[in-house]
């Protein structure tokens, strides 16, 4: 089913066959949860509104709303998608819905691959946060880090490179992953903004 034609998709989804309308949820449902993510931020919220916007998408397919000629699904399913939740924001906000089509160029055809102005100032702060913790390990541990994370060295060839078995390289990666979060989270000082940051914990690992 992963790799269903478009149009076999919505035929299936119109008769609403289980396992079409699984394949269509499995293929959309990142797609549709980006698009939430500009609208709310409550988890439950979100999942209560990944119900209706599905829900929605169905009925609009029902109707024949989709045109494959004027693009794909995951780009009709997007835009239908934003302009359901604009709808919905508006309406709690208690403001009136326009009667009209929206402007074309504010409905966007799909998620933007660039990172937000607020991720990118996050991870340059994280960046500098190790980097100074880095400067304050012994070469030993420093090494051994720059290597795996910096470097993207693997096990097999850091050993080797430093004359350590696989399972003494392992223990010192550890060792040396647990030296840099102590200088992070103690000697930094930095609790708070450590545990903010989770995909430091990522760049920690062995």
């Amino acid at each position: 089913m992963g790799g269903l034609d478009e149009q076999l998709l919505v035929r299936g989804l119109r008769e609403r066959r289980e396992e079409v309308v699984g394949a269509f949820l499995e293929r959309y449902r990142s797609l549709l949860f980006h698009c939430i993510g500009h609208f709310e931020a409550d988890p439950t919220a979100r999942d209560d509104l990944y119900q209706e916007l599905v829900l929605y998408a169905l009925e609009r397919l029902d109707t024949g709303r989709f045109d494959p000629e004027k693009g794909s699904l995951g780009t009709w399913l997007y835009r239908v998608a934003w302009c359901r939740c604009v709808d919905l924001k508006r309406r709690e906000s208690g403001r009136p819905i326009s009667t009209q089509a929206p402007n074309e160029e504010s409905v966007p055809d799909g998620p933007d691959p660039r990172p937000d102005p607020t991720e990118l100032a996050g991870e340059a702060e994280i960046g500098e946060l190790v980097h100074r913790a880095m400067g304050l390990l012994d070469t030993e541990d420093r090494r051994l880090l720059e290597l795996r994370h910096m470097q993207g060295e693997p096990l097999a060839a850091i050993s080797e490179h430093l004359g350590l078995s696989s399972e003494q390289c392992k223990y010192r990666l550890k060792r040396a992953s647990t030296a840099l979060r102590r200088v992070i989270l103690n000697d930094l000082s930095l609790d708070r903004l450590a545990g903010e940051a989770g995909f430091l914990q990522e760049t920690l690992k062995s």
